[in-house]
């Protein structure tokens, strides 16, 4: 290996091992290794930004333009309503909404599907008592599988089709992902249809209710009033009364500090504690403690969950700094985040991917609020009727959709031309759809494709390709093709799905032409193992999200999502070699 390759495969490991650990936002990393690359010579200084004018680049930003739209369009929510009137059993809204979110993620971004399919969940499951815990994390893996079916599913697919046009010259056709993704996804929506009530039963949130009163465990500050029972109990007593945790006391402002066993409540004290809402509201209705803030009460203050999204503004932010909700007199009452650990006060707590807020306010200025934040109310809400605006841009998607499929024009120019006939009849803004785009996905992916080129330009995808063969002794097409699927799906729950296709798409090319194989159907596989990502919270933001909104715990993706994986595993696998 020459030193050149070795830089190069260092600091696609070192970038690995960083989005891995999530500590750092993904845009910045990528664009620090993309500045490394640059400076030691291993990106030309001619294709640095080269990403930037990239079709997957150009692809996911156009149909995020337009996934905007759907989402305020009220089509999916129309079509939620006629769905209420006939699901009447558990099984029936799992397998409506799994079947709706897999077909959604195929025309869209996964992420987009989710967050589209996110309220409607929570309203059938209200609608019918479904219990959402049964059906949220399915969800999940039904978008990531319905988006292995089609070029624009997914950013990684987009990816991957990049490095088939320079190694074959010719790219993905649109739903060319689809003879792998789709086998993959039948068996996957079918096993999750069949097992996933009886896995799930009793895992995460509990029967939807009108009021957000389910067994989520949120962060809340308590203040104890004069004459509460709790005055004078340990913090024992006080965790064993509410069923939960206290995470730290202040008294006049400041922290009380000493061993808890010795520790009393007093009358004024605030504690920040963890509960579940049911009982904090229980504990305030009978005048033993007060959730903070506690503004007036009137009828026009709802309360509201909310979830972060990858792409908010308030991702590392603190909650008491978030200056939407103050302006909008919104009160951010209480968080439940992904981190176990918490220190300070409510407003010290760092928000990240996942996270659930209960927030309380004016419904009108909540939804202004969390529109600027970039944030998702997944309270149950009523259906609104579908806007005119929406079958405009249901009509210029499935143009641009089937001048794709149909090769009369490349995907980037079909949606762009999309989002132009969108502009001219003023049912987007542009200005505006713009500063809404999902910078940071953006930004990490115009990043990560020149250095993913570098890996095969420099002849490092060669070294690591015939390392791959020589440890696994790997030969013939289904050989090769089951270790580039099993190195795919081993890496990807560690990353992003978009870096992992990355990495791996120059070592599969490398591996074919090595092993004498037909290079499309490891591509094929690259593209579909990315997105096979069910048995961590953290692989796929859509299962981070999923955790932090379904309430479940990291051992639930296991008991579901592994299972899942072997199965879509094989039979996308099966279905490369039949079609190659």
């Amino acid at each position: 290996m020459t030193t050149e390759q070795a830089a190069v495969v260092v600091l696609m490991v070192a970038l690995l091992a960083a989005f891995a650990l999530d500590r750092f936002r993904i845009e910045l990393v990528a664009l620090c290794g993309l500045a490394v690359g640059a400076g030691l010579g291993l990106v030309p200084a001619g294709s640095v930004f080269s990403g930037f004018s990239s079709p997957a680049v150009l692809t996911v930003a156009e149909i995020l333009i337009i996934v905007q739209l759907l989402v305020r369009s009220h089509l999916v929510d129309w079509l939620a309503e006629g769905l209420a009137k006939r699901l009447h059993t558990e099984t029936a809204v799992l397998a409506a909404v799994c079947c709706l979110g897999a077909g959604l993620s195929v025309f869209m971004n996964n992420i987009g599907a989710l967050a589209l399919m996110l309220p409607l969940t929570f309203s059938l499951c209200h609608a019918t008592g479904t219990r959402p815990g049964t059906v949220v994390m399915p969800l999940s893996f039904a978008t990531l599988l319905g988006g292995t079916c089609s070029l624009v599913g997914t950013p990684a697919n987009l990816v991957v089709s990049g490095f088939t046009r320079d190694a074959v010259a010719a790219p993905f056709g649109f739903f060319e992902t689809a003879t792998v993704g789709g086998a993959a996804a039948i068996a996957g929506v079918a096993y999750l249809c069949l097992f996933s009530g009886r896995i799930l039963s009793e895992r995460g949130l509990g029967a939807a209710k009108p009021d957000i009163a389910g067994p989520r465990h949120f962060v809340a500050e308590f203040r104890i009033p004069e004459g509460s029972s709790l005055v004078g109990l340990g913090l024992g007593e006080f965790e064993a009364r509410m069923a939960g945790t206290v995470h730290s006391q202040l008294r006049d402002d400041r922290h009380v500090f000493g061993r808890r066993e010795a520790r009393r409540i007093f009358a004024g004290d605030v504690l920040l504690a963890e509960t579940d809402v049911a009982t904090a509201m229980e504990l305030g209705r009978k005048g033993e403690a007060e959730m903070l803030p506690g503004r007036g009460a009137g009828a026009e203050r709802e309360w509201i969950e909310a979830v972060v999204l990858p792409q908010s503004v308030v991702v590392g932010t603190a909650a008491g700094n978030i200056a939407a909700f103050e302006r909008y007199g919104v009160d951010l009452v209480a968080v439940s985040p992904q981190a176990r650990r918490i220190e300070g006060r409510l407003a010290d707590v760092s928000l990240s991917v996942g996270d659930v807020f209960l927030l309380r306010g004016d419904p009108a200025a909540v939804r202004e609020a969390l529109a600027e934040v970039d944030c998702l109310a997944v309270t149950p809400r009523g259906f609104g009727a579908p806007e005119p605006e929406g079958w405009i841009t249901v009509a210029a998607f499935a143009a641009a959709v089937a001048a794709s499929a149909l090769d009369l024009l490349t995907p980037e120019v079909a949606f762009g031309l999309a989002v132009l006939v969108l502009a001219l009849a003023g049912v987007v803004r542009l200005r505006q759809a713009v500063a809404d785009l999902n910078w940071p996905i953006l930004i990490m992916l115009a990043a990560m494709i020149p250095l993913g080129t570098a890996v095969e330009t420099t002849g490092a995808a060669d070294v690591i390709a015939h390392g791959l063969l020589a440890a696994s002794g790997a030969s013939g097409p289904w050989g090769v093709a089951l270790v580039v699927l099993a190195a795919t799906i081993l890496v990807t729950p560690f990353v992003n799905n978009v870096s992992a296709a990355v990495a791996l798409a120059p070592v599969a090319i490398a591996m074919g032409r090595s092993a004498g194989v037909p290079i499309e159907p490891l591509l094929l596989l690259v593209a579909v193992g990315a997105s096979l990502d069910f048995a961590t919270p953290f692989g796929h933001h859509n299962n981070t999200l999923a955790m932090g909104i379904g309430g479940y715990r990291f051992g639930d993706f296991v008991r579901l999502g592994l299972p899942l994986t072997v199965l879509a595993g094989l039979a996308a696998l099966a279905a490369a070699m039949l079609a190659g």
